[in-house]
């Protein structure tokens, strides 16, 4: 009996039966991060290029944006110029060129481009600015099938990135239409009264804040 205690044959094969799977996914994990790290920063990169290329194109600058240069060039016509408040409620073209860029810039790694890559990007109008929003997707199969101990069989590595449109002139004659706009509701209904209390409180609330000249 205690020859069969002090026996340690067969101890490396219990040993490397429990130390193998944890070995095995050591190594999955150093794969992947080696794999999908790269995958996030290029997908990062390319989303934000993108989203930046068409706020800027979208901003007060004269610049036009070729997507396969991936290069800005001024505009010296004013009548090529979109008409600002038609692209206000627009998102126009914003969806397959988001798309384009993206994958133009992606395509110039070095990154796997394995797997399928999803693509897209809208405006998101606010009342003050509008936000243009670009987001990736790209979805890798495992490089092992690792799916008898749980891993999945696809990974997805995503990213969003947004820029936004800054248009001061434009916010600028936005306001001017809407004080002209609520100056022809008080003429046209003559809401003196109200326009009157309303600015009355607003004068108070200065006072209050400290601000009355």
């Amino acid at each position: 009996m205690r020859d069969l205690l002090k026996n340690t044959n067969g101890d490396a094969v219990v040993e490397a039966t429990i130390l193998f799977p944890i070995m095995i996914m050591v190594f999955a994990a150093l794969v992947l991060l080696s794999i999908f790290l790269p995958a996030q920063a290029v997908l990062q990169r390319a989303t934000q290029f993108a989203a930046t290329a068409l706020a800027t194109e979208k901003s007060d600058t004269w610049l036009v944006f070729d997507d396969n240069n991936l290069s800005f060039a001024w505009e010296t016509d004013a009548s090529k110029l979109k008409n600002v408040y038609a692209d206000l409620f627009s998102s126009e073209d914003i969806a397959d060129r988001g798309e384009a860029i993206t994958k133009e810039v992606e395509s110039r790694s070095i990154s796997s481009k394995e797997g399928t890559l999803s693509v897209s990007a809208y405006v998101e109008n606010k009342i003050i600015y509008r936000e243009v929003v670009v987001i990736a997707s790209r979805e890798y199969p495992m490089p092992v099938d690792l799916s008898f101990i749980g891993f999945p069989r696809t990974i997805t590595v995503k990213a969003t990135s947004s820029a936004v449109a800054h248009n001061p002139s434009e916010f600028i004659r936005n306001m001017d239409i809407a004080s002209d706009f609520v100056t022809f509701i008080i003429d046209k209904y003559e809401l003196y009264d109200i326009a009157d209390t309303i600015s009355s409180f607003g004068t108070k609330v200065t006072s209050l804040l400290g601000r009355n000249s």
